[in-house]
């Protein structure tokens, strides 16, 4: 019963930073997981997987709920959502392929030593200065595949590239949050049914391929209560202090990465 409350608890938690910044569910729910797992009924060595796996369809709950709130209080821009998703999901799929095929430890310190100067920039950024830039329909492509590739290459989600580059481009926080999260579901989704299609063997409770299906009901649940509040607090935040929150995560994501 009390692994349940901690799983509920985390999901609350993990889906007030979805809605308010865009990341962060998979950051709280993974190491919950791979602690709680083992009491419920997954052996130890396959807890990590499973953790993965499970979140991802946490992360899909999670995002629907978000992008459902952020669509209510008219924070998604959908046209830019139509050009850019096709092209996010070529490059996750060319990711996808890749991505067994290069240095895996080397990819994760690029991208942490990005994570990082990404981060610091808008930590140390002037506040105000939301002035909106013009950009062509092939940038908003090209950046789109960029990073689906980049996400697929380090297992993180789109929007630590997303939101930085939204927001680069003069988007307030709120909006490039919104379509962000947005972009990034059919990723979710896509990668939800993967894992749900991969069955394990040698685990002794409720599975869903290689999800957990306890894990996801607790952690989705809170999770769907968690996201509309955040996005109602993202809506009502000033820009600078959501950007200050992103880039802390940032700089979580990019610990996590350099310790492998």
């Amino acid at each position: 019963m009390i692994t349940f409350i901690a799983l509920f608890i985390a999901g609350i938690v993990g889906g007030l930073l979805l809605g308010m910044i865009g990341v962060g569910m998979a950051l709280v729910a993974v190491p919950v997981l791979t602690f709680a797992l083992p009491h419920l009924g997954v052996p130890e060595a396959l807890s990590p997987t499973v953790a993965l796996a499970t979140s991802m369809g946490i992360v899909t709950i999670g995002s629907i709920s978000s992008v459902t709130a952020h669509h209510r209080l008219g924070n998604i821009d959908w046209q830019a959502f139509r050009l850019i998703v096709p092209f996010s999901l070529i490059g996750v799929f060319l990711g996808s392929l890749l991505v067994t095929r290069l240095p895996a430890d080397m990819l994760r310190l690029i991208f942490a030593a990005f994570l990082i100067f990404v981060a610091l920039r808008m930590l140390l950024a002037r506040k105000g200065g939301e002035q909106p830039k013009p950009v062509s329909v092939l940038t908003y492509r090209l950046s789109g595949a960029a990073i689906g590739f980049a996400g697929a290459l380090i297992g993180a989600g789109g929007g630590v590239f997303m939101v930085p580059f939204l927001t680069g481009r003069g988007w307030k926080m709120v909006r490039a949050v919104a379509t962000s999260a947005t972009i990034g579901l059919p990723v979710t989704v896509f990668g939800m049914i993967f894992h749900a299609l991969r069955p394990l063997q040698g685990i002794d409770a409720p599975m869903l391929g290689s999800v957990h299906v306890a894990a996801l009901l607790g952690i989705g649940f809170g999770s769907v209560i968690g996201a509309p509040f955040g996005a109602r607090i993202a809506s009502r935040l000033p820009g600078d202090i959501l950007k200050k929150g992103f880039a802390v995560v940032l700089l979580i994501l990019a610990v996590g990465l350099i310790r492998g």
